[in-house]
């Protein structure tokens, strides 16, 4: 198997001004509304059950996360994201000062990348988002097979297109199953390593039309949080979300990893 630098790129409450759909008009604004401690209990009890509890159960842990957040994270937020975070093998905090989040990214990826070295492969999961418990198996096997073409062109997308709309709730999971494409969570990069741009530098639904780009259509690969406060702003998805049937919730918790009674015990605690 080829060798691959591969990293896990998550943002968690970076109050970085640029890269999002909305936006503030300075960086103690945006902190003001990231470390609001209702958003931070809902973002951490995601970040915990959903995105990085489906990263450290990987079948391949062949790669690094990179957790991005603000070097002035007050706690007792501080001290909660570095214990989730010691708690998933290969991953590191970054706090990093507020700056346009692009450059940030360009910055604290560069860094740890070897240069001449193998090929980067990197992908993006917001903190309420999850990959199936294969993800990076299956990723780095695709690249693998296509490390032809991406020879060629320098750059390549690798994107699976099924997966599930995913809110949690104190009774139970409400989830939609979905097929679309580019939607930016279980989608990858493969970059030389060399290069200035990183995975958050592409928009995700525009990638296609960037860079060759290949689409596996099955299996279901990953969760995309809506709670009707992503910046994404899906509201037609929160209305169509229904209460998982017993095969959804078995799929969470087997292909997903979810731990559906600790996430129920997580808001009776809260």
């Amino acid at each position: 198997m080829a060798d691959f630098q591969i990293l896990a790129l998550v943002r968690f409450a970076y109050p970085g001004l640029g890269a999002f759909q909305t936006e503030h008009r300075s960086v103690t604004e945006r902190a003001a509304h990231l470390w609001a401690p209702a958003r931070m209990e809902a973002r951490l009890r995601t970040l915990e059950h959903v995105c990085l509890g489906t990263l450290r159960r990987q079948t391949d842990m062949g790669f690094r996360t990179l957790i991005v957040t603000g070097d002035r994270l007050p706690e007792p937020w501080r001290g909660r994201l570095l214990a989730l975070a010691g708690e998933v093998p290969g991953a590191e905090v970054v706090f990093h000062p507020p700056m346009n989040q692009r450059d940030a990214m360009g910055q604290i990826v560069s860094a740890r990348l070897r240069a001449p070295g193998p090929p980067s492969i990197q992908f993006r999961q917001d903190d309420d988002d999850g990959v199936a418990l294969d993800f990076v198996e299956r990723l780095r096997s695709a690249v693998t097979d296509a490390l032809p073409l991406w020879r060629r062109h320098g750059k390549m997308a690798v994107d699976f297109n099924q997966g599930y709309f995913l809110r949690l709730t104190p009774a139970g999971p409400l989830v939609e199953e979905v097929t679309r494409p580019h939607l930016g969570v279980a989608q990858a990069l493969v970059l030389r390593p060399g290069a200035r741009r990183t995975a958050l530098h592409f928009p995700h639904h525009k990638l296609a039309r960037l860079m060759p780009a290949l689409t596996f259509p099955e299996p279901r690969m990953w969760l995309r949080g809506i709670d009707g406060t992503n910046d994404s702003h899906m509201p037609d998805a929160l209305g169509r979300l229904r209460p998982a049937s017993p095969a959804q919730a078995a799929a969470l918790e087997t292909r997903f990893g979810l731990d559906l009674p600790a996430i129920a015990r997580s808001f009776a605690a809260g």
